[in-house]
């Protein structure tokens, strides 16, 4: 038979509640207060809980929040005056799986208890279609079972042992500053570990930030600052998107990896470079190499020693642990329990291409736990669609990266092209550009142009 607990202060609504519920051939127990619902809660174990928000000791949410403390089963249902709003949301995000209210329409509850119904099979089908969420995972532990994943982690564990230089490859949302961070906690992890995102620093403002500047090096410059990579000290500098570094700047950059020494704007001393460098991107380096714009010097020091982490259509047996991973961690921070996700939805991530990788993969799972009420994971049926609308962002957001170029490689491009129509006949391409000789002259030098460009 099965149980219901009625918790109100309303003896007539109590009343009418316990007719109505043994009338369908339930057990009922009433309560007229919150702790006398909670100590019923913990003693009768009922299918179903109808419990008033206001109550005259604990109020409802307060006894939703205790019940979950103690993790008691059973459907809550809270009644509600149209005035008590914020509390019955705050009971739903407490886990209350509907509210009705007052005063109680006898119909409504009827279709209420139609849907608990049809709800708790399909949960009771889901569970035994569902894979058990393991909470031995780390936070922030690399997790690959894959022949690939593991090529990564055995290359980790060999560059660790040195301070060589490390480039590190791969798709965008495939984990790079992780797999730094892993190198970093393996070899040094009592020594700084400085993030630096090469896209997200104004250019006029990176040479500041990386190498620091003297007082009065600079309008504004009122003391002096200590760099990023100074400051980084015996540790890991990690440069991410380093494809993104302005021409202009490789050259500095390239003269700190090859002196080991740093120079602060504005500056006449130089400082000792100590830390390893360990650079990220997902462009095609070697490419850009080809159409001059990153530096061939620059490219052939940081790849000292490379580490390709593969996308994860290709490590689809990382999939379960990975999701695993993520839902113990979201679990955490989103203060959910979430141990159970149906076979189905494994299956088709199993199937998908995840064009955004892991990081698609966090915010699929992240919206699923939004959604769920119970200890599955409920997926939006549209996140296909969803999926595919990220693809589509991704492409275009990757196609305007690859044509934004600086004013001065823009410049430098442009002369070159009119150089090659003009076949370096000097008048004609002043002519052309509007600008006289010596400039043109002063041009080609500054940028390395040559006839066989």
């Amino acid at each position: 038979m099965k149980k219901v607990l009625v918790v109100d202060d309303d003896p007539s609504l109590a009343r009418t509640l316990e007719l109505y519920f043994k009338g369908k051939g339930y057990s009922v127990e009433v309560a007229n207060s919150g702790l006398g619902g909670l100590q019923l809660w913990q003693t009768t174990e009922p299918d179903m809980v109808l419990m008033d928000v206001q109550l005259p000791d604990l109020d409802g949410p307060e006894v939703l929040a205790k019940a979950k403390e103690e993790k008691l089963n059973g459907d809550a249902i809270m009644i509600t005056a149209f005035h008590d709003t914020d509390a019955t949301l705050k009971a739903i995000r407490l886990g209350a799986v509907d509210y009705l209210y007052k005063p109680i329409d006898l119909d409504a509850l009827d279709l209420l208890l139609e849907k608990i119904l049809v709800q708790r099979k399909r949960q009771e089908r889901l569970t035994r279609l569902c894979h058990v969420i393991s909470e031995s995972y780390k936070p922030d532990q690399l997790i690959g079972r894959s022949a690939a994943m593991l090529g990564v982690i055995k290359a980790i564990a060999q560059v660790a042992q040195s301070q060589t230089n490390v480039l590190i490859a791969g798709e965008t949302g495939t984990g790079k500053e992780l797999v730094a961070r892993t190198i970093h906690h393996t070899s040094c992890p009592e020594e700084p570990f400085i993030a630096i995102n090469c896209a997200a620093i104004v250019g006029t403002l990176l040479e500041s930030e990386l190498f620091g500047h003297e007082k009065g090096a600079f309008t504004g410059a009122v003391q002096r600052k200590i760099g990023k990579l100074e400051y980084a000290g015996h540790g890991t500098v990690f440069l991410d998107e380093i494809g993104e570094l302005p021409l202009e700047f490789q050259a500095k950059l390239l003269r700190v990896l090859q002196e080991r020494e740093i120079q602060r704007v504005g500056g006449v001393q130089t400082v000792p470079f100590l830390a390893r460098v360990v650079a990220a991107t997902n462009r095609d380096l070697n490419e850009m190499v080809q159409h001059k714009t990153f530096r061939e010097d620059l490219y052939f020091r940081l790849k000292v020693f490379t580490i390709q982490i593969p996308p994860l259509r290709e490590r689809k047996e990382d999939i379960i642990p990975l999701t695993e991973c993520f839902l113990n961690r979201l679990n955490q921070e989103m203060h959910k329990h979430v141990l159970r996700i149906p076979n189905a939805h494994l299956a088709e991530f199993q199937e998908y291409d995840w064009p955004g990788n892991i990081r698609e993969l966090q915010n699929v799972l992240h919206r699923g736990l939004v959604m769920s009420t119970r200890d599955t994971l409920e997926l939006d049926e549209n996140w296909k669609i969803d999926k595919h609308a990220a693809h589509k962002r991704e492409e275009l957001q990757e196609n305007v990266a690859d044509s934004l170029v600086s004013l001065e490689e823009l410049e430098r491009n442009h002369i070159n092209k009119v150089l090659r129509f003009t076949r370096w006949n000097l008048g004609e391409t002043c002519a052309i550009l509007g600008i006289s000789r010596p400039t043109l002259r002063k041009k080609i030098h500054d940028y390395q142009l040559e006839q066989n460009d």
